[in-house]
């Protein structure tokens, strides 16, 4: 058990911000699959996808700072997110290009997640 706690917290200390990164990502794409497929309505409040938006471009910002500083094996990877990022907005919402890139953007980093995580030791 105490080998278990041990390699949890060196995992989350060596990849915390690239998981959070991740579930930031992950649960905005979720978001807009659930308004395109008509589940959610966010007619009240439009501006949550936004923010969300924009928290991913921060949490990205802060993972790559980190992982250039600490000098990770996988950090270049990150900046394979940033095109998928950049094309998001040129892209009507709701879509098949606008969907598309969301989705090449969280493939991008769930390999870069791949990659850190087959490189802890």
């Amino acid at each position: 058990m105490g080998v278990a706690i041990f390699f949890l917290k060196a995992t989350i200390k060596r990849v915390g911000l690239l998981l959070a990164l991740l579930s930031i990502y992950a649960g905005t794409s979720a978001l807009g699959t659930g308004i395109w497929l008509g589940w959610v309505s966010t007619r009240r409040w439009r501006w949550a996808h936004h923010a969300l938006y924009a928290l991913i471009w921060l949490a990205l910002a802060a993972t790559t700072l980190w992982a250039f500083s600490a000098q990770v094996a996988w950090r270049w990877g990150l900046l394979g997110i940033t095109p998928f990022l950049i094309l998001l907005p040129r892209f009507r919402p709701g879509s098949s290009a606008h969907c598309w890139t969301a989705t090449g953007g969280l493939i991008v980093l769930v390999c870069v997640v791949g990659w850190a995580l087959a490189t802890l030791s």
